[in-house]
């Protein structure tokens, strides 16, 4: 059987413990949220029935919230830093990729001058024999197909000269493609790709999102690729 404990005792320790450094601890600290615990504690004590103590089962009780609630301060505390962290070293590596070109989700292609290529990509979940690409100007009207030779499951990438049907030279700007995949005359799902190049980074909530040519953001999660 645990020993009886005198609440006189219980009170001048808790005294102590409440009182040691009790002007420095902030409310919302771990330290702020125990000296509130003690002093609940203390008030209890203080009120209860001289022929009808508190027992040790309940002060020990009533310490153990202190130390879960303790524990958990703590443990936030321990969180935030963590994610501080993290948002750091991932605004490090995004600064770091400003000038690169990317692969993410998309279907964009940009001409840059006249008589310019554009590259893109095409993502296959399975097999396929057949796969064209049909490339559209800003205005919706098909400009020229490109057929991928030998294409394989997973990233397909390809190169567009930048010319219509004929072999003429487009003019500079933004155009856009979409992909149909096959095998053995059923269709294959095809996911388009595009390039783009990052031109800053930018804060959205605390993250950090790449800036990319065309006005889009993307965040690094979101990268396939670095080209």
């Amino acid at each position: 059987m645990v020993s009886a404990v005198s609440s006189q005792d219980i009170i001048s320790d808790l005294n102590k413990t409440g009182n040691a450094g009790r002007s420095s601890a902030d409310a919302n600290s771990s330290q702020g949220i125990q000296d509130r615990f003690l002093k609940l504690l203390m008030t209890q004590l203080q009120a209860q029935d001289p022929l009808n103590p508190m027992d040790n089962a309940e002060i020990t009780s009533q310490m153990a919230q202190i130390s879960t609630v303790t524990g958990m301060e703590n443990m936030n505390q321990t969180m935030n830093m963590l994610l501080q962290s993290q948002f750091a070293n991932q605004s490090m590596m995004a600064a770091t990729m400003i000038g690169k070109d990317v692969m993410t989700d998309g279907n964009a292609l940009h001409i840059k001058g006249e008589g310019g290529t554009a590259n893109g990509a095409v993502e296959l979940n399975g097999p396929a024999d057949k796969v064209t690409v049909t490339v559209s100007d800003k205005d919706g009207n098909v400009v020229s197909t490109i057929a991928i030779d030998k294409p394989t499951t997973g990233i397909n990438k390809f190169e567009w000269d930048g010319t219509d049907g004929s072999g003429n030279a487009l003019p500079e700007g933004e155009y856009s493609f979409k992909v149909e995949a096959s095998n053995g005359g059923v269709a294959v799902t095809a996911n388009p790709l595009g390039f783009s190049k990052v031109t800053g980074v930018t804060w959205e909530q605390g993250i950090p999102m790449l800036m990319l040519a065309g006005g889009k953001t993307t965040s690094l999660g979101e990268i396939i690729q670095i080209v």
